[in-house]
């Protein structure tokens, strides 16, 4: 098990989906309850990563079961932070800032140092959902300067101004990006910062596009999923990072890809983002049929996001529904 966050990185997935399994098993066997549940936890970051969303439950409903027999403060907080992180998942933002409020009230409660900061990543995405990170850009700038030794914030920043269209801050930090290299530390958290770096899509600029997708594209099958962060499929991301590039049909796979694992997986909050971006793809590269079955792909990102509370979503779909009059 505590190999586990060394061994989350894209191209170790194999080894690390092979560790947590032997881990679980191993733990079950040994009827240790504390054991078998980190292993059961540390299965689900895992198994997220590699998009195996039955497993993600089924380790969920082992927590579930463990954390009743054990009478100790941490368990409680972090059994309820991978809930929130399901409910995230699903798009139910409303169920992922509630039960990341509740986490915090036990982990505070509970004497656990990481509380307050875990609620913080959790309450960013919770606001990607829901269409307001912007506002937070202030709040992720000071973490992003007090915690130097978590880049992954840098990205977030940029992410942050992309949502609220802050071409300009966008561009700044993807500048900064492109002085060091395009380059994160590779470690848990390099899926979250650099699919938040592809916020470039935003600025349609290829400068920043190319580097970040050559390094994403191999990892297209990974689901982007941590403690307390979830980004959602790598290949949402390098789709839109392709048709920047005019690499129109590498964009469409993926565009598939990642649509056909999100409604799989009633992810709402991916499906609709992933039919928005793939719909605006389609109405640009203005090829035969394109626009009818874009504006088929905007109208579902639309009704979705208004539907569920996806502020950004429905904001960019009616505009570039409006745009097709």
């Amino acid at each position: 098990m505590h190999v586990t966050f060394p061994l989350l990185v894209p191209g170790l997935i194999a080894q690390s989906t092979a560790r947590a399994e032997e881990s679980l098993s191993l733990a079950g066997r040994l009827g240790d309850p504390l054991l078998h549940l980190w292993a059961a936890w540390s299965r689900t970051l895992v198994a997220a990563t590699a998009r195996d969303v039955d497993e993600v439950d089924r380790c969920l409903g082992i927590m579930d079961g463990l954390a009743r027999q054990l009478n100790q403060p941490t368990i409680p907080w972090a059994v309820t932070l991978e809930h929130a992180m399901r409910a995230r998942l699903s798009g139910d933002v409303d169920l992922a800032e509630q039960l990341a409020m509740e986490a915090l009230q036990i982990g505070t409660d509970g004497g656990e140092p990481d509380a307050e900061s875990v609620f913080g990543v959790q309450l960013m995405g919770v606001s990607y959902e829901r269409g307001n990170m912007g506002d937070l850009a202030p709040l992720i700038e000071e973490a992003a300067n007090s915690l130097t030794g978590i880049p992954a914030f840098l990205g977030a920043l940029a992410l942050a101004h992309a949502e609220a269209d802050r071409t300009t801050e966008v561009r700044a930090s993807l500048e900064a990006f492109e002085a060091a290299g395009f380059q994160l530390p590779v470690d848990a958290g390099w899926l979250t910062g650099m699919n938040c770096y592809a916020a470039a899509v935003e600025c349609r600029d290829p400068r920043f596009a190319a580097p970040i997708f050559e390094q994403l594209d191999p990892w297209s099958d990974q689901l982007s999923f941590g403690v307390a962060s979830t980004e959602g499929p790598v290949a949402h991301y390098v789709a839109g990072l392709a048709s920047v590039l005019g690499r129109h049909a590498e964009a469409e796979s993926r565009y598939e890809e990642s649509a056909a694992f999100s409604e799989q997986v009633g992810a709402k909050f991916f499906a609709g983002m992933t039919a928005l971006s793939w719909g605006r793809m389609l109405v640009e590269r203005a090829g035969p049929g394109d626009r009818e079955r874009g504006e088929v792909l905007l109208q579902k990102a639309l009704a979705s996001a208004s539907t569920n509370g996806y502020a950004t979503v429905e904001r960019r779909a009616a505009a570039a529904l409006l745009d097709l009059t």
